[in-house]
């Protein structure tokens, strides 16, 4: 799909919203996992999150889904918005959020490579630089922070993080189709019918719930921002650009989760996390320059 230059950086802009929205989730949940049951936490994001994305989608839902693409939806809401969300979370609270954010910078690989062998998107070598620029400084960043993580929460996250790439995957083909919001709200609305009984069990095993002010705050912004604001942003993106060139600000999350752990939970970094944070911004900038030179040679 042929985008200008002013449409591309409106996507890189959402991108960035999108990356710093979602490496917020990591210092909310860690949080949060201290009080609540994980796919209480889960569950809360999909269920808030749904309201604002049935606002924002009511002037598509009219649109009728092809019977034949209605399993890429089930498989959307499945994978994308309930075993990504419930396993991810699950995995912060046993591995902690810096580890948990560290190994989700294989996300451009999981997606790029998914890309390449179920839509058949090309690879180049631009791309494969700013890949190993994004996961080295990603590595670096956080190579100095203290981690305790537990190999039952490494696993855990890897899983989402291939979870989380075979959905985007789809999504970047439904929203070649329908309107980006209607591919979200659809797949988080799916996830609902998952997530309320996975709640409620974890809550009665937990021997119920307690719920302070600050954690009510937290639920919501994690409902209506990390999911239903950040999940639209990054399904629109997926419609604008390949799945591949949006996988590439991945990197992007856990610097922002390590500054937003530096600001609310007292967090310091070292001279790695600067190091890590300029090859990352290498990574951005070499994938900003090829997509002008893409869009360039387009004309």
């Amino acid at each position: 799909m042929k985008q200008d230059l002013k449409t591309t950086a409106g996507v890189y802009l959402m991108l960035l919203a999108t990356f710093f929205l979602w490496g917020s989730v990591y210092v909310a949940g860690k949080y949060l996992a201290g009080s609540l049951p994980s796919p209480f936490i889960s569950a809360a994001r999909a269920c808030i999150g749904c309201l604002p994305l049935w606002l924002m989608a009511r002037p598509c839902r009219a649109v009728r889904i092809e019977k034949a693409d209605r399993k890429y939806f089930l498989l959307v809401g499945i994978m994308g918005y309930y075993l990504t969300f419930v396993i991810n979370q699950l995995g912060v609270a046993r591995a902690g959020a810096s580890l948990s954010a560290l190994i989700n910078t294989v996300n451009p690989v999981t997606i790029a490579l998914l890309a390449a062998l179920i839509l058949k998107e090309p690879i180049r070598r631009v791309q494969i630089v700013c890949l190993v620029l994004a996961i080295a400084g990603a590595w670096v960043v956080l190579a100095g922070a203290e981690t305790g993580g537990q190999l039952l929460g490494l696993v855990l996250v890897l899983l989402s993080v291939l979870t989380w790439g075979i959905a985007s995957v789809y999504i970047r083909r439904l929203t070649a189709k329908y309107p980006a919001i209607l591919v979200t709200f659809y797949g988080m609305l799916i996830s609902t019918v998952f997530h309320i009984p996975t709640a409620a069990f974890s809550a009665v095993k937990a021997g119920g719930l307690q719920l302070s002010a600050h954690s009510v705050l937290l639920l919501l912004y994690l409902g209506i921002c990390t999911s239903g604001l950040a999940q639209f942003l990054w399904s629109r993106s997926l419609s604008l650009l390949p799945a591949t060139t949006c996988s590439l600000f991945y990197p992007l999350q856990p610097v922002f989760s390590a500054l937003l752990g530096v600001w609310f939970l007292g967090e310091s970094f070292g001279p790695n996390f600067w190091w890590g944070l300029l090859l990352i911004g290498g990574d951005i900038v070499l994938n900003c320059l090829d997509g002008i030179h893409q869009q360039k040679a387009a004309k």
